[in-house]
């Protein structure tokens, strides 16, 4: 058998075996890295750049808003109060459990102190809910967050 031959072979197994679902193929990586990007929180307020973190999971930080001098004041951590928001990871260890759907991970909520479970669901490819809530799903409070393809990272009245 000839080299090409094997080549042939070995690449419609591989085809085969995408179509099985055993490998994944390229347009279900797309798929899951739909909710890569920046995204404007709901009250328009924040843009959070939602990317992979080392372990593959997904983080999400404070790349811009309309404030970005404000101190993170309500951290229940005392030595933290005096740093900046912008910047932090608020989104940490999402992983994807269904075509359109990430939980697993929480989401800091920086206008309580607190961290909440999160999942997220993608809407449309401009659109994301975001949920953070307590214990059950029920128990939270939801945001659509929309895709950010504004140049500046400055929401503030002043920069417009």
């Amino acid at each position: 058998m000839s080299r090409g031959s094997r080549a042939v072979r070995s690449a419609l197994a591989a085809l085969v075996l995408s179509g099985l679902g055993l490998f994944p193929c390229a347009a279900q990586q797309a798929r899951v890295d739909v909710i890569l990007g920046r995204w404007l929180t709901e009250p328009r307020d924040g843009i959070i750049e939602i990317s992979r973190a080392n372990d593959d999971s997904y983080q999400g930080r404070i790349v811009g808003g309309n404030d970005p001098h404000r101190l993170d004041v309500h951290n229940p951590d005392s030595s933290r109060r005096q740093q900046l928001l912008l910047g932090q990871s608020i989104l940490l260890g999402m992983h994807q459990d269904g075509a359109s759907s990430w939980s697993g991970g929480t989401i800091y909520d920086p206008d309580s102190g607190r961290s909440y479970k999160c999942h997220i669901e993608l809407i449309d490819q401009d659109h994301l809910k975001v949920r953070g809530f307590i214990g059950l799903s029920l128990l939270g409070r939801s945001q659509t967050w929309t895709r950010y393809l504004g140049a500046s990272l400055d929401l503030s009245p002043a920069a417009h």
